[in-house]
């Protein structure tokens, strides 16, 4: 009898496990950008913003105390760590003990060659993440002003409260200015809507501005709503990061030296979803910087997002 048991046991439980999977149906939206965090974990996004002395860029890891928090593939010989411009994790977030906890962004040693001497890590940042368990945070890596010896390293960080994400038919946006030498009216985000009819030209229907006057370190942590696109149109919504006041990416400058040419890198095409979040942040150096001369091609302003959730 017990033999008879144990073989309808065997049976019948796998089958209980996919009944309860299939009648889970649409009680529980398994998205990609779920997470559930352990009770004493928070939850960080890392993105380094950092321009290097003199416009000489690196790359990062993130540690708590002696415990390394990033995760990047390495190529066979060579140390890789997050560089500039790049959100770690893409999707998201990192878990972390919450708290005051020992923080670093370091930069990776590179190993000795035959012709090349070793190149010893580098401390970028050396202080604390402050969290509280079960929250958001947004932590971007910044730098002072990289022209002027010496440069110094800290970090930003806010809030990625959720709370006014109520409207799952709209999508939410925020913008967060991390160059270090904005002009001091700030730059503008233009934000303009376009549709794609098939077999039609584009046509422009709006263009929303709500962030004006933007200066370091300012924005809003507030997720805003804005009009989703389509599912089918994935020509979604031109941004542009736009000298205060100006009403295109491209404006003639009176002093061209302090703001940088935005036309190559100051625009680009976010896809808004319903129900997603994302924050829109600018990076570089106003007038660009390259080997400690100003650029209008490296480290220009820029335009980067993410999606939060």
């Amino acid at each position: 009898m017990k033999n008879i048991f144990n073989t309808i046991k065997k049976a019948v439980f796998p089958l209980l496990g996919v009944v309860l999977i299939v009648s889970c149906g649409d009680e529980h939206n398994f998205t990609p950008y779920e997470s559930s965090a352990p009770e004493n974990a928070a939850n960080v996004k890392f993105i380094h913003t950092a321009v290097g002395a003199s416009g000489t860029n690196f790359q990062v890891n993130y540690f708590m105390g002696v415990e390394k928090i990033s995760s990047v593939g390495v190529t066979v010989g060579l140390p890789i760590g997050i560089t500039m411009g790049s959100v770690y994790p893409v999707t998201l977030y990192s878990l972390v003990q919450s708290g005051d906890q020992p923080f670093s962004a370091v930069t990776p040693k590179i190993a000795a060659t035959a012709t090349v001497a070793e190149i010893p890590a580098v401390d970028r940042f050396v202080g604390k993440l402050v969290t509280e368990k079960g929250k958001y945070y947004s932590n971007f890596l910044i730098g002072s002003l990289p022209n002027v010896t010496p440069v110094t390293y800290s970090t930003y960080q806010v809030n990625d409260d959720f709370s006014p994400v109520l409207d799952k038919t709209k999508a939410y946006i925020r913008f967060i200015n991390v160059i270090s030498n904005t002009p001091v009216a700030g730059y503008d985000l233009g934000i303009i809507k376009t549709t794609s009819i098939s077999g039609a030209t584009p046509v422009v229907n709006q263009e929303i501005q709500t962030y004006k006057n933007v200066t370091f370190k300012g924005g809003s942590e507030v997720f805003i709503p804005i009009e989703a696109q389509d599912p089918t149109d994935a020509r979604g919504y031109q941004i542009q990061l736009r000298v205060a006041g100006s009403a295109t990416n491209n404006p003639t400058l009176a002093a061209p030296a302090l703001v940088a040419n935005l036309a190559n890198s100051g625009t680009g095409i976010l896809v808004p979803r319903a129900g997603r979040v994302y924050t829109i942040f600018c990076r570089g150096f106003a007038g660009g910087l390259s080997a400690g001369a100003p650029s209008t091609t490296v480290n220009i302003p820029a335009i980067g997002w993410y999606t939060n959730k």
